[in-house]
Formats: C-alpha cells, sequence, structure tokens
C-alpha cells in the first residue's frame, strides 16, 4: 500500500499506458452492448487517473482503494480534471462494502495483484460479483505468471531526475509461488539541496488463469472470458498481462 509513496505514484507511473486502458475498456462495453452512461466502481483507483477519464466521458464513476493518501490525491485531481466532487472510499477490496450496486466493476493496473492470500482473493471476487447489477460486468488486469516468476525477480530500475528520483529492485518470494516484493525508494531535493528518502516494501502475487477462472465461477460468474495484453485476443498463461471479463447473469 502506497503511504508517502503516494506523492509519488504519478511520477512513478508517468508512462503507464491509462489509454490503453480506456480504450480497452470502452472497446470491451461496446463488445458487451453496454452504451450510454454506466455506473462504474473503479476498485483500486489509486491516484484517480482512470476514474477521471470515465468521468470525463460522462460516466457515474466511484473510486475505491486502500489508501488514503491516494484518495487524497485522486479528490484533488478529479475536481481539477472534470469539475466534479468524486466518490471516493477507503477500503480493503476483500471486505468491500458499498451501499449500491454498480454495471461495471473496473480493477485495473494490476490492482488485484496486491492482494496475497488466496481466500482474500476468492473473497474479493465475491465481494465484487455481490456489488454488480444484473447482467453487470467485471472487468480486471493481473501480472501473469511469467512475469511475476521470470521478469520481476532481479528486475532494476533508476532514473537520475534532479527533483525526484526512484530506485526500484524487485526479488521472488522464496516458497510463494508467484509473489515477488517490490523495493521502493523515492529521492526527493529539498530546498537546501539535500534529499528525502523515503522507502516502501510493495508485495504482489498472481496465480495462473484457470485458478483465477475457477475462483470466477465459484463466486458466480457464469461467463468468463480471458484475453491478453490490451487486445481482445484468447490469452495464455505465457503473455505478460491478463485481462478477465466476467458477467453476472441478467436472470441470476
Amino acid at each position: 500500500m502506497y503511504r508517502e509513496g503516494a506523492s509519488y505514484y504519478d511520477f512513478l507511473m508517468s508512462e503507464a499506458p491509462y489509454a490503453r486502458w480506456k480504450k480497452w475498456v470502452d472497446e470491451r462495453l461496446r463488445i458487451e452492448q453496454k452504451t450510454g452512461t454506466q455506473s462504474i466502481l473503479d476498485v483500486g483507483c489509486g491516484t484517480g487517473t482512470f476514474m477521471s477519464l470515465m468521468m470525463q466521458d460522462g460516466h457515474d464513476a466511484t473510486g475505491v482503494d486502500v489508501s488514503e493518501e491516494m484518495l487524497a490525491i485522486a479528490d484533488s485531481k478529479i475536481r481539477r480534471d472534470t469539475n466534479q466532487v468524486p466518490q471516493l472510499s477507503c477500503q480493503n477490496m476483500a471486505e468491500l462494502s458499498m451501499p449500491q450496486t454498480y454495471d461495471v466493476i473496473t480493477v485495473l493496473c494490476d490492482s488485484l495483484n496486491y492482494v496475497i492470500e488466496e481466500q482474500d482473493v476468492q473473497q474479493a471476487l465475491q465481494k465484487f460479483y455481490e456489488h454488480l447489477n444484473h447482467d453487470g460486468l467485471l472487468l480486471f488486469d493481473v501480472h501473469s505468471i511469467l512475469k511475476m516468476t521470470e521478469e520481476f525477480p532481479g528486475f532494476s530500475y533508476g532514473d537520475n531526475d534532479p527533483a525526484q528520483s526512484l530506485i526500484w529492485n524487485s526479488f521472488a518470494i522464496e516458497d510463494v509461488h508467484g509473489a515477488v516484493e517490490h523495493e521502493l525508494s523515492f529521492f526527493e531535493e529539498t530546498s537546501t539541496g539535500l534529499y528525502k528518502r523515503y522507502d516502501e516494501l510493495h508485495t504482489q502475487r498472481s496465480f495462473s488463469i484457470e485458478t483465477y477462472s475457477t475462483w470466477l465461477e465459484e463466486a458466480g460468474f457464469t461467463e468468463v472470458s480471458v484475453v491478453a495484453d490490451f487486445n481482445h485476443e484468447r490469452a495464455s498463461d505465457q503473455d505478460e498481462r491478463i485481462f478477465f471479463i466476467a458477467k453476472k447473469q441478467i436472470d441470476q
């Protein structure tokens, strides 16, 4: 969970493909024949970038995140970019409790990977099901097992921005398949020319396509599709980013 690092999140994600997430969601809504204004619950909304884009398109979006610091930034950003007062709630997605149901729930930018325990992932999927309207749609993406086991371990990144900089190292977690730790060190130049350093440790875990699909079915979803890497072609565990589309049927 981002705490002090929340103020650096947008800097860290400056090259993140939010436009591609937005395009992919727009395309899925068209494919699923969800036209017009949708009520959307954006779980793991972070600093509100995706939520703001959806609100600018006229959707009725609500954001949930476990980090109060991230939500504070989201509130300011969305007010600035949309001239609207956002609906934001600080909650753990595995214990999601909202006063209404929604047409669409999004859990993007590998937010579900931050839920580590199997039972908590299963509980989160069940909560998503319960918070969807009949004929509602759940859209989420996760890092693949391939990325978790072969690409992240040993990954190292650093930049030399004079005002803000980051060192990022990733390591596999022994005896926990598909889990990694990300060590993040943020450096911020002060007025004295010295730097403040903030350290955070983030853990992510992923599971196989088959496992997620089974858990979705157990939660009550009867139609599940799996695609890869911002397209609409069938995914495999060898792809880098896996997207799930799960429907809550109208007659349930």
